[in-house]
């Protein structure tokens, strides 16, 4: 619903709908519940202002009346199976009630089914009686009473119910919901018995349960004199919350403490960092987030940490940026069996490492709210944040010019900017002067880093290793409209190198393999490299190969490195002409780039 227009909303209106995929697991467990749910492959579970589910099946939605599964399907896996071996005369008899049953009636599935069984329980028994098979009869009068139990119980239902089970465990926290530790508890009572409660009374209500206490007994036991049984049970409350965050979640390892005095209830708690027990108000705003997350996990979970959608907005505003990078190290462990999705704007809280997973949020107008992947698209407010998270001071950087070369690691550009200076020192043409070469740390990052640059009205020319990850990043910069298809260059076809190919594949292979021998003597212990995978694999892929054999990770990094102080002792002529050959073409195609932008 859009904002501005709350007097138009509906108790029955759906605020938010998801499509659930199945597993093969899952599709396994709804073909058990009824043969029609055999191809359902995902279901869309939405849900209203008034917090009731709304749902539709895919492909398909349930067919025809809900009520129960198919009359035909039942009766030919029951009834019919019971003529097997019986005299023409007598199967005649019944699949003749059986048809014209279905004729007159047309029988599917449902209420319509279910209130013509009797009639047709009796008939068919009748039938049978008159055949003289009084056993037959029998049988096919339990049948018919089987097949209107199980119509009496929807297929769907229980399919929904089985669903509904599956559904993960929601939980939203902001940076203001810290658990509190400190409070009257007669007080929470008289909130909690007249439907008042408050955040921090739920706060403390779960800290209390957590610790097996319950909150009736310590409000009558506070009204008592006998402080040592109830220093004793605040001391095994105390054990028994430690030991469960010890026992469940081994990232962080709290040590609490409760202390009652009357009503007056005080929760004490430190971490492995700190020396002594402070009760949890007066700890940092850094530590009380961190406890009061990992309690509201702990609590939402019943400690299974498990199958949960997390939803964090903006974590981390109260820590310093070291701990905000320790923050997403967290972040990382809870996400390992759930699903977590966080809003920020702190440059320190955007992972690097995973650029693939950020997305923008910005206020559209007469749109409302939208989230996309599209950060050329987006405002410069919206773009702000990244920007800042890739260090990118457009006026200042060393590495960012007016004209741009993105290459996709440090290798391409040791290797690039040497070659183009070798060719110039030998009179010939090299990268054009004005064009600054930036790598972006892999080719997932190389579209992301030159979709903001062009957002940043900077000219950009993007080239790409000719692989997977290359082919991935050359359809997201053209297909999304961020570069035109001649500012997207893959090295394999710019230099007429079929298959895979990477900067490495430009060298002579010899060459290369020289100082992939000189660099792993070690290792090789004499030992001849085999190349042994396709030929059209790049050179690194087949390098890789050979050494995973040997049980030895191989790194380009340290053969670029021999490679880079080789080539500070040569010029060009001492280069086979080959790699001479494919490096000019490199560069002849970023310079043909390059002058279609003009000056």
């Amino acid at each position: 619903m859009a904002r501005g227009k709350r007097k138009d909303r509906s108790p029955t209106f759906e605020v938010i709908t998801t499509i659930f995929t199945f597993s093969d697991s899952e599709k396994a467990q709804l073909a058990s519940i009824d043969p029609r749910c055999d191809d359902l492959q995902s279901v869309q579970i939405g849900k209203t202002y008034e917090g009731k589910f709304t749902l539709k099946w895919e492909p398909h939605n349930v067919p025809g009346d809900r009520n129960g599964p198919s009359a035909k399907y039942l009766l030919d896996t029951s009834v019919f199976k019971l003529l097997v071996d019986k005299p023409f005369d007598v199967s005649k008899a019944i699949t003749d009630i059986l048809a014209n049953a279905w004729a007159k009636l047309n029988i599917a599935n449902g209420a319509a089914a279910k209130a013509l069984m009797p009639e047709l329980k009796g008939q068919l028994t009748e039938a049978a009686t008159l055949t003289g098979d009084e056993t037959l009869a029998q049988l096919i009068a339990t049948a018919c009473d089987d097949i209107l139990a199980k119509m009496s119980g929807s297929p769907w239902n229980e399919a929904w119910n089985l669903v509904r089970s599956w559904i993960p465990t929601f939980i939203y926290m902001d940076d203001w919901l810290a658990f509190k530790g400190t409070a009257y508890l007669d007080q929470i009572k008289q909130r909690k018995d007249a439907s008042q409660l408050q955040d921090d009374d739920r706060t403390i209500i779960a800290i209390m349960e957590m610790a097996g206490l319950d909150l009736d007994e310590e409000v009558a036991k506070g009204a008592q004199s006998d402080r040592e049984q109830r220093m004793l049970d605040m001391n095994d409350a105390s054990q028994t919350l430690t030991n469960a965050i010890a026992q469940r979640w081994s990232q962080k390892k709290y040590e609490v403490q409760f202390n009652a005095d009357g009503h007056h209830f005080v929760t004490f708690v430190k971490d492995e960092t700190a020396k002594a027990l402070v009760p949890l108000e007066e700890r940092s705003k850094g530590f009380q987030w961190f406890f009061s997350f990992d309690m509201k996990f702990m609590y939402e979970t019943d400690g299974d940490f498990e199958n949960a959608v997390i939803l964090l907005d903006e974590p981390g505003l109260h820590l310093h940026a070291a701990a905000q990078r320790d923050l997403l190290a967290r972040l990382e462990a809870y996400a390992v069996h759930n699903q977590l999705i966080y809003t920020t704007h702190l440059p320190f809280m955007i992972d690097m490492n995973r650029l693939n997973n950020i997305w923008v949020a910005e206020d559209r107008p007469g749109e409302g709210t939208k989230v996309h992947d599209e950060w050329a698209a987006a405002d410069k407010d919206a773009r702000f944040t990244l920007q800042a998270a890739l260090g990118l001071s457009w006026a200042q950087s060393l590495f960012i010019g007016q004209k741009n070369v993105v290459v996709e690691g440090v290798t391409d550009y040791w290797f690039l900017s040497t070659m183009s200076t070798l060719l110039i020192d030998a009179g010939e043409s090299g990268l054009d002067d004005d064009l600054v070469i930036t790598p972006a740390g892999g080719a997932s990052k190389v579209a992301y880093l030159a979709t903001l640059l062009s957002g940043q009205e900077l000219k950009v020319v993007a080239l790409l290793d000719s692989d997977e990850e290359g082919l991935k990043a050359q359809k997201q910069l053209v297909h999304n409209w961020l570069l035109s298809d001649s500012d997207v260059l893959m090295l394999g076809t710019v230099v007429g190198i079929e298959g895979t190919c990477a900067i490495e594949d430009l060298f002579d292979q010899t060459y290369y393999l020289k100082h992939v021998s000189a660099a792993y003597t070690k290792e090789l212990g004499g030992k001849a490299l085999k190349l042994s995978s396709p030929p059209t694999n790049s050179i690194v892929d087949r390098l890789a190969a050979h050494f995973n054999g040997l049980g030895v990770p191989f790194n380009k990094g340290r053969v670029a490195k021999r490679i880079m102080k080789d080539l500070g002792t040569k010029q060009a002529t001492d280069l086979a002409a080959g790699t001479l050959d494919a490096f000019r073409k490199a560069i002849a195609a970023v310079n043909a780039a390059a002058a279609r932008w003009g000056a």
